[in-house]
């Protein structure tokens, strides 16, 4: 604790507090005033907090100066800088706004002004603190703008609108976007695949997303050549393309998002951690396979002898970039390489044919169905065993079952012809035959986050939104966040 300075007056001292300090003391000595049926702690609580911030406020001011400089001229990043002037700035803290004055520099000639203390910190888009930055993106991820205010705002910390909950983290993204390779490269290198891992599963899947486009509704102010948001003009348009505006599809308010998912097993099929990768409708899933390869490419350079399963359901799309990578990286390391469709969509077209025969909902359809999941997943050969029971069962049904049962049994039938359905030897190899992560992912990505009633996001909006909720849940939140800040920063030295 820091012991206050003295005042001496004659043979007297007197400690020398701040006024936010003064403040605190007085009504510390007011709260031990106080009669027992006086107390309000909800009162008290906030007049606390609110004294205390007064005083963090002061200590942010004064690291903040100790940041900054006097000198006639500094270098920055071996550049040379000088016309120093001296101006008044505000930062956003966690404890509210300090405003200070500090110096600012220009290079021979003009052009932009430098701010060597917010270079020298790492002060995020002109204003904001590492932490409080920080804040803003996690409550971005987790909640909307208006209610992340509104919690904020109870918590009586980091304070903050809807409308920079809205700006900051969407201009932070936008960095990231043109950062993108860099940051991901330092990611991937603090990364580590799970001591006791033996198996990684490669999935993605496609998940509807609601947007803006040409048939939504114009929203925020009405004007006939809005200028493009912040982060645009700072950083240039960033990311894909939105496909609602060009999709042809009159009235049509939702597009496919991807998600994508590297999940780590241990030898005995238990699940050790999952990477996750969230992207925005984009044209052939692009950037989301560029980075999910990337991923697959890091766990194999660190762990040659993982073995790789590729999963999805049986979209084409989907088995058309897995079948890609899987031939990518077919001789890369020692393990073995799988591709197995989801084993829960196989069950659900074995139901399908079984109601078809038995009948829907009838309790025949149930063993029949149980029967036929059972020696898929344990006989070898059980996909073969389960189409010729279909089939040939297929007479005497009316035309309408007959075709129920021939959508199960061609969906079968083609997933075991591309050699997608060796469960019985994928686990007596402790493989996981499901994509259940994958699946769980498009709901703990997108749908709990994103499909709220009423929403609706632009390209970038939403794209925010996923990078920083896949990096809190492939707990990679922290080194993200530290990657971004330290972009912010830059060498700062007094000239010689």
């Amino acid at each position: 604790m820091r012991v206050p300075p003295l005042l001496h007056t004659g043979d007297m001292t007197t400690p020398n507090f701040t006024d936010a300090e003064q403040a605190l003391r007085d009504y510390a000595s007011r709260v031990a005033s106080m009669k027992a049926d006086e107390l309000d702690l909800i009162s008290i609580e906030a007049e606390v907090r609110a004294l205390a911030e007064a005083r963090a406020r002061e200590v942010m001011a004064t690291a903040l100066r100790r940041a900054d400089t006097a000198a006639s001229e500094v270098e920055i990043a071996g550049q040379r800088w000088g016309n120093r002037r001296v101006e008044r700035g505000e930062y956003r803290t966690m404890f509210g706004p300090v405003s200070i004055e500090r110096s600012t520099y220009q290079r021979s000639g003009g052009g932009p002004v430098a701010v060597p203390l917010d270079l020298r910190v790492g002060i995020v888009e002109g204003r904001y603190t590492p932490k409080m930055a920080r804040v803003l993106c996690r409550a971005i991820a987790v909640t909307t703008e208006h209610e992340g205010a509104e919690l904020l705002a109870e918590l009586g910390t980091a304070l903050a609108s809807s409308s920079t909950l809205n700006r900051i983290p969407r201009a932070i993204a936008a960095r990231y976007e043109t950062r993108r390779d860099v940051v991901e490269v330092a990611l991937r290198q603090q990364d580590c695949v799970p001591d006791d891992a033996v198996t990684v599963q490669v999935a993605l899947d496609g998940v509807m997303v609601p947007q803006d486009g040409e048939h939504a509704r114009p929203r925020g102010r009405k004007t006939e050549s809005p200028e493009p948001p912040r982060h645009e003009r700072r950083y240039g348009a960033v990311g894909a393309n939105a496909p609602a505006s060009r999709d042809g599809h009159a009235g049509r308010a939702w597009h496919e998002a991807s998600v994508a998912t590297l999940a780590f097993y241990d030898a005995d099929a238990r699940h050790l951690r999952t990477v996750y990768v969230g992207r925005m409708p984009e044209a052939g899933k692009a950037t989301l396979l560029e980075l999910l390869n990337a991923e697959l490419d890091a766990a194999l350079s660190q762990r040659p002898s993982l073995n790789v399963v590729f999963a999805s359901d049986g979209a084409p799309p989907q088995w058309a970039a897995l079948d890609a990578m899987a031939e990518r990286v077919a001789t890369t390391g020692s393990g073995q390489r799988f591709k197995l469709v989801d084993a829960f969509h196989v069950a659900e077209y074995v139901q399908k044919a079984a109601n078809a025969i038995e009948g829907a909902g009838s309790a025949d359809a149930a063993v029949v169905a149980a029967t036929w999941r059972e020696t898929i997943k344990e006989k070898t050969g059980g996909a073969l065993t389960v189409l010729r029971s279909m089939r040939a069962r297929r007479a005497g049904l009316s035309a309408a079952s007959r075709k129920e049962l021939d959508e199960a049994t061609n969906y079968i039938a083609t997933q075991h012809a591309l050699g997608r359905m060796s469960y019985a030897e994928a686990r007596a190899k402790n493989f996981p035959i499901g994509t259940g992560i994958t699946e769980a992912a498009a709901k703990t990505l997108v749908g709990v986050r994103m499909k709220r009633a009423g929403a609706r996001f632009s390209q970038h909006g939403g794209q925010t939104i996923l990078l920083f909720r896949a990096s809190l849940l492939s707990e990679r939140f922290e080194a993200l966040h530290r990657e971004l800040v330290q972009s912010y920063a830059a060498p700062v030295k007094v000239a010689a």
